[in-house]
């Protein structure tokens, strides 16, 4: 059982620590996780198990559910069984290979069209095809083919609304938090945890505490989690980033990420960062940003979190791997370490799940 209490996440009554790690690639034109083009399905997930982390979130697209092509560019012989495999089949496999070793899935709606495509910055695409209704219908078919599934924990429902995207009780076509409520009664079936971003890509809440999300239920509001994404200069330089006093440049920070999001754990409410990380390389202005957030998630209680991202080609933060698939960056290894070195466990055994209590 998910849900969550003063800010905790909870499993079975007991609380959820999480140390997790974006897979992206089901979002694409491939349909399926990247590198799997050149190495087992089963390395990467190994990897992912044995560097501590247990739990991924995974990327996927409207367009995918909707028309579950053929996966693509997959090493056949690397990857017995797979090649020739419905998107939403690999999927399907993607999941239950991560549960034979403990890891729990969160599943990300981050595009509406596969490939290439920056989001949309509203959880609806009208002129493509995807009123508020379809998507709806979308999730609900996705939900209802993962819900008995055990380690298949949550759903992020829309991944960085920008731009036009609003948080308030004004606008019914831009209040996003309005929409969230509307799809999360829709998917009350779902028994797992609601994921919410913020708005302006994923970072603001400014308007949360005036505006919680308030579905009318209470065994669904104590299953919504606010997950808040967050970079360095890596991914977007701003002014606050070229401070160079180090106490004024930690203290500056401080106040525009609380001001943004980290004032929710501070009132209570659960928190998990969905997304965060950069090529952090040593002596770099994002290196010291990564190594100052790290420092700041451990003060304000926001350890709970999804690293971004395994795959070393996402062009502006890099991976964990470097670009053979193989080779360990251990400079983010080790910030993802410092940021939550332990983690809960989870194993199946004689058909039941066993839990290790992280802390």
């Amino acid at each position: 059982k998910w849900t969550t209490d003063d800010g905790r996440i909870m499993v079975n009554g007991q609380p959820l620590v999480l140390k997790g790690v974006n897979y992206f690639g089901f979002e694409t034109e491939t349909y399926a996780p990247h590198g799997i083009w050149d190495h087992n399905l089963n390395d990467m997930l190994d990897f992912i198990k044995d560097n501590n982390f247990n739990a991924i979130r995974v990327p996927f697209s409207m367009q995918m559910v909707r028309d579950n092509p053929v996966i693509m560019n997959v090493h056949c012989h690397n990857n017995p069984n797979l090649c020739g495999t419905s998107a939403l089949r690999m999927l399907d496999l993607f999941i239950d290979r991560a549960a034979e070793r403990g890891l729990l899935i969160v599943l990300d709606n981050h595009r509406t069209q596969s490939g290439g495509y920056i989001s949309p910055p509203l959880w609806y695409n009208n002129s493509a095809g995807y009123p508020e209704d379809e998507v709806i219908r979308l999730w609900k078919h996705l939900v209802m083919r993962h819900k008995d599934q055990w380690n298949m924990f949550a759903i992020d429902l829309k991944n960085e609304p920008h731009d036009a995207a609003t948080w308030s009780r004004t606008n019914r076509n831009t209040d996003w938090n309005q929409a969230a409520e509307r799809m999360i009664n829709a998917l009350h079936e779902f028994p797992g945890l609601f994921f919410v971003g913020g708005i302006e890509w994923g970072g603001r809440f400014e308007n949360a505490d005036q505006y919680p999300i308030e579905t009318g239920h209470a065994h669904l509001n104590e299953r919504v989690v606010y997950s808040p994404h967050c970079y360095g200069p890596d991914v977007y330089d701003r002014s606050e980033f070229h401070v160079e006093n180090t106490h004024e440049y930690a203290k500056n920070l401080d106040r525009i990420y609380t001001a943004k999001y980290g004032f929710l754990a501070e009132k209570g409410y659960p928190v998990v960062i969905g997304e965060w990380g950069g090529k952090a390389k040593p002596g770099t202005r994002d290196a010291k940003w990564n190594n100052w957030f790290v420092d700041w998630i451990r003060d304000k209680c926001m350890t709970n979190n999804f690293y971004w991202a395994l795959n070393p080609n996402s062009g502006q933060t890099g991976g964990l791997l470097d670009d053979d698939w193989k080779t360990p960056i251990q400079h983010k290894l080790d910030l993802v370490n410092r940021a939550q070195p332990n983690p809960t466990k989870f194993k199946k055994h004689n058909k039941k799940i066993c839990i290790t209590k992280g802390t």
